[in-house]
């Protein structure tokens, strides 16, 4: 596969190193000269020194020839203006890093046909997802989100007899929002029917709106979680972006420290009510007996600086704090982390390198997730028909190893049912087993569909 990165930060060089080893060819594009050095020293690719925003830069890189290109600066706006030139210059596949995905929301389709990205991607927004996760211990073993979050894909694992395994799927009385995507049952995967059963110890693969997968829990026979204490150190973009996620769930109480003064004055004003604002350094051991933070649950350290980060985790823990989890800002800390005894040590640029690799290894250019260890992927299609008119999805023609998860009209998201029509311009959240993609490619192409641009 030829691929060209745009970026040779970590996540540019991690990507780089692997996709060589792979033999895949790679070229790689960044301003600094030393960075280029570095890199011809320890990789076999191709490096440009060069504006990556330069169409003449990314001719020399080939970018016109390339299977995939992949935006990772530091700069948003580099990102964006380059993979527009890519999708331009004849890029078959484009996927953009953006540290703020603020400037998407409510135009999210509309900015991924403007510039011509396939996938978005943030680090710190996949670092904080990763970390709340962790902090309010999700029965979920795996989540992707689509449409803003109001969809979500869920793997579960089914531990004990319950509603759900009492007979046949077509028995049960699944929440509305819900559709079971795939079960993996030991070797064994495959998208279920009707007549098939869930049993203890299946991993299945839900896709729904949140407060309903929340709800299928539940009929798993799935814990109460109690409420929980968490400490979060550090109001930066993931401190923030933490926060604002958890102060939703009533189980769990928040309180931010933070050192600045005017960062704290300003989250104080920002975050909900139910999170509180703590000026001060979550360094200093007095600031921390004296607000009892050793009674919490789980401490949290997002800020930029490892070395704070490291600290605050042990002190946190010689309190009596549960579980600590860190942000690792320099790959070569990782380690260090483990060592020092940190439960969860979290580097948001090896979490968005690990999942480009996965979009790199899919099979299908509308691919938005891979799941199942490449067994199966979410493809995001566009729904236009030949003759301008819907069709309801029992009429489409999938194989039972596709299934439409969900429907994104306009502001609306429909969890379909058989007899849910399709119209013309829907956005669709597809489930297929990776044997099934060249036929659902196929299928979407005599209907008029065509991955979103």
């Amino acid at each position: 596969m030829n691929i060209v990165i745009l970026g040779a930060g970590e996540v540019g060089y991690h990507l780089a190193d692997i996709l060589s080893r792979e033999e895949h060819r790679v070229a790689i594009v960044d301003p600094d000269q030393e960075k280029g050095a570095r890199l011809l020293e320890s990789l076999d690719v191709k490096v440009i020194t060069g504006d990556g925003t330069s169409a003449d830069v990314l001719t020399q890189c080939a970018t016109s020839k390339a299977d995939l290109f992949v935006a990772v600066t530091d700069n948003d706006h580099v990102n964006l203006l380059a993979c527009h030139l890519a999708r331009d210059l004849g890029a078959k596949r484009r996927i953009l890093r953006l540290k703020d995905l603020s400037r998407l929301h409510g135009f999210r389709y509309f900015y991924k046909r403007s510039i011509g990205f396939d996938v978005v991607l943030s680090s710190e927004e996949l670092a904080a997802e990763e970390i709340l996760n962790t902090v309010s211990e999700q029965n979920a073993l795996e989540v992707e989100q689509f449409a803003e979050g109001r969809i979500q894909l869920r793997r579960l694992r089914v531990t004990e007899e319950s509603e759900v395994t009492s007979g046949p799927l077509s028995g049960v009385r699944l929440p509305a929002g819900v559709l079971i995507g795939a079960i993996w049952r030991r070797e064994r995967f495959f998208v279920p029917g009707g007549a098939d059963q869930i049993a203890v110890d299946d991993q299945i693969y839900l896709i729904g709106r949140p407060v309903d997968l929340d709800a299928f829990e539940r009929m798993t026979g799935a814990p109460p979680r109690g409420r929980r204490s968490v400490i979060v150190m550090g109001g930066g973009r993931i401190g923030r972006e933490l926060a604002s996620k958890l102060a939703w769930r009533e189980e769990i109480s928040v309180r931010i420290i933070e050192r600045d003064r005017d960062r704290a004055e300003a989250l104080g004003a920002d975050v909900s009510g139910g999170v509180m604002v703590l000026r001060g350094d979550a360094t200093d051991l007095d600031l921390l007996i004296e607000e009892r933070i050793g009674e919490a649950n789980v401490f949290v350290a997002t800020s930029d600086d490892d070395e704070d980060n490291m600290v605050a985790c042990q002190l946190a823990r010689s309190l009596g704090v549960e579980r600590t989890i860190a942000l690792v800002n320099k790959g070569s800390y990782r380690q260090i982390y483990d060592l020092l005894g940190i439960d969860r040590a979290i580097s948001p640029r090896v979490l968005c390198a690990q999942r480009i690799m996965r979009f790199v290894r899919s099979s299908s250019v509308a691919s938005i997730a891979v799941i199942g260890e490449g067994r199966a992927e979410v493809l995001e299609l566009q729904a236009h028909f030949r003759d301008r008119k819907g069709q309801k999805v029992r009429s489409l023609g999938l194989s039972r190893g596709a299934m439409i998860g969900a429907i994104v009209r306009e502001d609306e998201v429909v969890i379909p049912r058989s007899e849910t029509v399709v119209e013309e311009g829907d956005h669709i959240i597809l489930f297929s087993l990776a044997e099934n993609l060249e036929e659902v490619a196929e299928l979407f192409r005599r209907l008029g569909g065509k991955p979103h641009e």
